[in-house]
């Protein structure tokens, strides 16, 4: 049987939990997020993360996307996490690379100031917003899962969306990605994308969907 996702992220569980695997192609799993036990969702969006990450790869041979909290095995209330409680919300760590420009795999999130420049350690890393490009387009494009909102920081989004233009993105992906990247608060998610997606359409009454 599929999983379902019930209630809402930020009240909510998860019946029959897809599991991310721990490495792919593409992408790897964090080890805060192996020791939480973090790596269940829904179908769709475990197959969003890994379509994602492998269409990244095929573009920028090598690149690495690194995952961090899904939900618990049957979601529920998570202690480091306000919402990820119906299998339909991940974190996923920014691509970055190193003061030489070559990828660099972060141990933990790090956060980059409106510059594209590491916060701490400073000016360590770069914000690569190619690569960060690519898998917000990814992401949007794929028909694994419907994202409703791509969380991440304002100064952040105006790099990505300045990206976009400057590779030729088609108008109408831009537009999409100007609407659901989004700043849920003052200073947040300047360290990761916060990705979240809709019920599936056949996920009945007991999946909500809210607005943020």
């Amino acid at each position: 049987m599929r999983s379902e996702s019930l209630g809402a992220p930020v009240d909510g569980s998860l019946v029959r939990g897809a599991v991310l695997p721990k490495r792919g192609a593409g992408f790897a799993v964090m080890r805060k997020t192996l020791e939480r036990r973090a790596r269940f969702g829904t179908e769709e969006l475990v197959r969003l993360v890994e379509g994602a990450a492998a269409a990244v790869r095929r573009h920028h041979p090598g690149a690495l996307l690194c995952v961090a909290d899904l939900s618990q095995r049957r979601g529920g209330p998570f202690e480091h996490h306000g919402s990820h409680q119906s299998g339909r919300d991940v974190d996923l760590a920014f691509y970055m690379s190193d003061g030489e420009g070559r990828p660099a795999i972060p141990a933990d999130f790090v956060a980059f100031d409106s510059n594209g420049y590491s916060v701490d350690p400073p000016m360590a890393f770069r914000f690569d917003a190619a690569r960060n490009w690519a898998v917000v387009a990814a992401l949007l494009a794929s028909e694994r899962a419907e994202v409703q909102w791509i969380f991440v920081a304002e100064h952040l989004k105006r790099l990505l969306l300045e990206q976009a233009g400057a590779s030729g993105a088609r108008p109408a992906l831009v537009a999409r990605a100007r609407r659901l990247l989004r700043q849920p608060g003052a200073k947040s998610h300047w360290d990761h994308f916060h990705v979240r997606v809709r019920c599936p359409a056949d996920g009945g009454q007991a999946c909500l969907d809210w607005r943020s």
